[in-house]
């Protein structure tokens, strides 16, 4: 059986090796050959043991770690109060780089502002254009 390989670099040996790990060995003589193999994990230790994370919440969904689901579950159980707090904490934090932002959006237009204003040239200028002929 003739195989292409296509322009990415692939070949395509049909549905009945699929998900299945081959050996690519190379000769010196150019020829390739490809071997089925099974691959055995080696033993973790104790120290290459995975983290493995469960949902401790019903809002969890088993990938979210336990503190991560923690900290969720502290954010809301906040109080209005509490909340206004941190909001305001924050942005005392980050007043320089708010200030910065808007600045920058003062001196530039928002993202959504400026595209806003390259379609309406675009549409513009599609107008002139149909115009002219």
């Amino acid at each position: 059986m003739l195989k292409e390989v296509g322009a990415s670099g692939q070949i395509s040996l049909g549905k009945k090796y699929a998900g299945q790990l081959f050996e690519v060995q190379t000769a010196p003589d150019g020829t390739i050959t490809l071997m089925p193999v099974k691959v055995v994990p080696a033993p973790l230790t104790a120290q290459e043991e995975p983290a493995r994370y469960a949902a401790t919440s019903t809002s969890g969904d088993g990938w979210l770690t336990p503190e991560r689901l923690a900290r969720r579950a502290a954010a809301a159980a906040r109080s209005p109060a509490e909340m206004e707090a941190a909001r305001t904490q924050w942005e005392e934090e980050n007043k320089e780089a708010i200030e910065a932002m808007n600045q920058r959006m003062a001196k530039i237009g928002s993202m959504a502002r400026r595209i806003h204003e390259w379609r309406k040239a675009k549409g513009q200028q599609a107008v002139a254009t149909d115009g002219a002929v």
